[in-house]
C-alpha cells in the first residue's frame, strides 16, 4: 500500500514538474547582452599625459532582461557598465549603472504604447539604428551630450498612419538621465519619424527643457536658463550593400553666457551636424566612415572641433564583428606656442552580442 502511494505522489509530482516547466518556458525572460572593447593607443593628444596612453578597455558591456508581465504589457531592466565614472564603484572597479527599467503597455490605444519608467529618448533612437555604428561611437545628440540618451518619464508612441509610414514618439520626463530627481524642472521631447520610400527615411525632433533661472552678475536680475533643441536627420539605405545619413542639430540656451562682467548674459546657441556612410565590399566586410562638426558657442572664436573616423568592419561571425578603426578630432583651440590641438587614436574594436 505504502509502495502505492509513493508510486503516485511520484507520478504527481512529475507532473506538477512538467506543468511548471511549460508555463516556464511561456513566461521565461528573454536575456541578452552586448559588449563593445578595444585595444587602444593614442597617437597623439590635447592631453600631455593621454599621449601615447594605450591599453585594452570596455567601452559598453549590456545585460537586459526582456520579460512579458501579460499579453499586453511588457517589461525590460538593463544594467551598464561603461568603464567610467558613470558605472564604476566607489573604489574605481569595473561596475554597474541601471540602464532601463520600465514598463511598456502595448496597444494602450490603436497603433500606440505607453511606456513608464527609466527609458530611450526619442531624438536619436532611428538615426543610431540606422548609423548601426554605436560599436565605434556615439551619435553626434549624445557625443556631445546635446540629449540624454536616457531619462526616467512617460512615453507615448505610435503610428499616425495605418502602414506606419509617419510615427510619432511624446515624452515627459525628470530631465535627470539615469539620476534621481533632485528639482521640479521637467523636459518635454517630441520627435516624428517619416518613412519616405522603402530606402529613405527621416526624423524631426525638437525638446524643450525647463531649468532653474539664472541671477546676471551684471545687473542682479534673475534670468530664464530654459533649453531648447531642434534636429533633423535623413538616412538612405540600400539593402546590405551602401547606407549615407546626415544628422544636424541646433540648440539654443537663455541667458547662459556672457563674454564679460561688463555685459549683460546673452543666449548661448551652439550648431552641429554629422554626416556618414558604410559601404559593403563583400558579406563579410565593410567600409565605414563618418565626419562631424560641433560648435558649441556660436558667439565665441576658436571652441569648436570636427571629428573624423574611418574603419573597415570584417563580420566574423553572425554577432562577432572585428573593426580596426582610427579617430581624429582637431580642435580649433590651440596650446600655448600655437599648435593646434588634436586626439588620434588608433583602435581595434571588438563588438560582439547574444
Amino acid at each position: 500500500m505504502r509502495e502505492r502511494k509513493v508510486k503516485k505522489l511520484f507520478r504527481q509530482l512529475v507532473v506538477v514538474a512538467l506543468v511548471c516547466n511549460v508555463l516556464s518556458a511561456q513566461n521565461s525572460p528573454k536575456i541578452s547582452g552586448l559588449m563593445y572593447s578595444d585595444y587602444f593607443y593614442n597617437i597623439d593628444n590635447s592631453s600631455i599625459a593621454k599621449k601615447d596612453l594605450s591599453g585594452f578597455q570596455f567601452r559598453r558591456i549590456y545585460f537586459t532582461t526582456d520579460f512579458a508581465v501579460a499579453d499586453n504589457f511588457d517589461s525590460r531592466f538593463r544594467l551598464e557598465s561603461d568603464q567610467s565614472a558613470n558605472s564604476n564603484t566607489n573604489g574605481g572597479k569595473l561596475g554597474v549603472m541601471v540602464k532601463d527599467a520600465y514598463l511598456k503597455w502595448k496597444g494602450i490605444f490603436s497603433g500606440s504604447d505607453l511606456i513608464v519608467g527609466i527609458a530611450p529618448t526619442p531624438a536619436f533612437d532611428v538615426s543610431e539604428a540606422a548609423w548601426g555604428y554605436r560599436s565605434l561611437e556615439k551619435t553626434i545628440l549624445d557625443l556631445d551630450g546635446i540629449v540624454p540618451s536616457r531619462d526616467f518619464g512617460i512615453d507615448l508612441k505610435g503610428k499616425l498612419t495605418d502602414n506606419g509610414s509617419i510615427n510619432y514618439w511624446f515624452k515627459y520626463a525628470n530631465n535627470s538621465g539615469n539620476a534621481p530627481e533632485t528639482d521640479k524642472y521637467k523636459r518635454f521631447y517630441t520627435t516624428f519619424q517619416f518613412k519616405l520610400t522603402d530606402n529613405l527615411q527621416a526624423t524631426v525632433s525638437a525638446d524643450y527643457a525647463a531649468k532653474a533661472q539664472k541671477v546676471d552678475a551684471f545687473d542682479k536680475q534673475a534670468k530664464s536658463n530654459n533649453q531648447f533643441v531642434g534636429a533633423v536627420f535623413l538616412g538612405y539605405k540600400e539593402k546590405e550593400d551602401f547606407s549615407v545619413g546626415i544628422e544636424a542639430f541646433t540648440r539654443t540656451i537663455q541667458n547662459n553666457f556672457t563674454k564679460s562682467a561688463a555685459e549683460a548674459l546673452q543666449n548661448q546657441s551652439s550648431f552641429g551636424f554629422s554626416i556618414w556612410g558604410w559601404k559593403a565590399l563583400n558579406e563579410s566586410l565593410k567600409l565605414v566612415g563618418r565626419f562631424d562638426d560641433y560648435d558649441p558657442n556660436s558667439s565665441v572664436d576658436l571652441d569648436g572641433n570636427s571629428f573624423i573616423m574611418a574603419g573597415l568592419d570584417y563580420k566574423a561571425a553572425k554577432n562577432v564583428s572585428v573593426i580596426p578603426n582610427i579617430q581624429l578630432v582637431n580642435y580649433q583651440a590651440k596650446d600655448a606656442s600655437g599648435k593646434s590641438l588634436k586626439d588620434l587614436t588608433a583602435r581595434v574594436t571588438f563588438a560582439y552580442s547574444f
